[in-house]
């Protein structure tokens, strides 16, 4: 057996339903970024096995890849701009909706749409400061309304820290959010469906789902503070032994020679590592002080060396650092062959797209 992300069907359809029977709101799930990690595929069919027909994405061939999977029936917003026109074309084939950033992106958009009908959701930016009209800049947004050949059926937003202690920033967010829909709607403008809420806002603050939330990092149930809702994660590594070799007390491990066996040791050498996404996190990129110390803090409080389990229960820790494709765990006293099979937590975000995904 290769490596293998094993999926379990039973978790994706706990979190999916669990999600939807909370929000009691309709849901456009995104599925950018590979499904979250699990395939499009599978994602694509979780959400839709449970009646949703309104999907998101980031880039141009994830909206396709839908279409290409057979699901005809659906709409797709692409989240972000374009300005390719023969991209463009193709996306409007395939009835996609496009996201309009600007009067300027809006007149891209039909000057380049090749004859196929527009349909678009006005972005606006109340503080996540990347895509989007200023929440303030009514000038601009009437005129992105002014542009004819486009059909506007939503208009929506992003909150920047849904995962905030307190509701502050979110709120003070989503108040620019209602504002400035207050101003289009108060010059005649029907902006159709409003949603701005994501998987952490829709779970954690009810007052911000309108009229859609936006689900994604919630079908995979790695949310990043705790939202009232216990989800499950749903995937793990599954990794093979190809080797069991004795190590002496005093001997060395791994590049750098980082471990030193403090005790006589038997160890496996597993066929995984980085190049899996196996032990990998994001960076904090922060620049301020405050956030650096904070980072320190939580390294510090919440660091726990990745292990991998045996049948589900044996813990199995790491010797020395992961390797890109071979790490070694300690088997001592344990009855473990090659050709073993273990499996690990694992980032599916950050896991190698070469990794098989399977479905259980």
């Amino acid at each position: 057996m290769q490596n293998c992300i094993t999926i379990s069907k039973a978790d994706l359809d706990y979190n999916v339903h669990t999600v939807l029977e909370v929000v009691q709101t309709p849901v456009i799930a995104v599925v950018k970024c590979n499904g979250y990690g699990i395939t499009m595929q599978y994602a694509m069919a979780a959400w839709y096995n449970a009646g949703v027909r309104f999907f998101a994405v980031s880039e141009p061939a994830e909206a396709l890849t839908i279409r290409e999977l057979g699901y005809t029936d659906v709409q797709i917003l692409l989240m972000a701009p374009v300005y390719d026109p023969p991209t463009l074309q193709l996306l409007l084939s395939n009835d996609i909706i496009l996201t309009v950033t600007s009067a300027r992106c809006a007149a891209f958009a039909v000057e380049n749409s090749g004859g196929y009908p527009v349909q678009a959701h006005v972005k606006i930016d109340t503080g996540m400061g990347r895509f989007g009209t200023r929440y303030d800049n009514i000038q601009e947004l009437l005129a992105i309304y002014a542009v004819e050949g486009i059909r506007y059926t939503g208009i929506f937003s992003h909150f920047a820290i849904s995962f905030e202690p307190q509701y502050q920033k979110t709120k003070q967010q989503l108040d620019r959010f209602l504002s400035a829909i207050q101003h289009l709607e108060a010059a005649k403008i029907q902006v159709g469906t409003k949603h701005i809420a994501n998987s952490c806002a829709a779970l954690r603050f009810p007052e911000t789902r309108l009229d859609a939330v936006r689900i994604g990092s919630a079908l995979v149930g790695r949310l990043m503070v705790p939202c009232g809702v216990q989800l499950k994660k749903i995937g793990s590594l599954r990794a093979r032994v190809v080797d069991i070799v004795q190590l002496k007390k005093g001997d060395t491990s791994g590049y750098a020679m980082i471990a030193k066996l403090k005790k006589d040791t038997t160890a496996a050498v597993v066929a995984v590592g980085y190049r899996q996404g196996f032990g990998i996190t994001r960076c904090n990129e922060n620049g301020r002080f405050l956030d650096m110390l904070r980072n320190i803090y939580h390294a510090i409080r919440e660091y726990k060396k990745p292990v991998y389990l045996y049948h589900g229960q044996d813990r199995l820790p790491i010797v020395g650092r992961i390797g890109n494709q071979y790490t070694l765990v300690d088997i001592t006293g344990k009855q473990l062959d090659v050709n073993t099979i273990l499996s690990a937590d694992i980032n599916l975000l950050l896991a190698d797209s070469l990794v098989d995904r399977v479905l259980e």
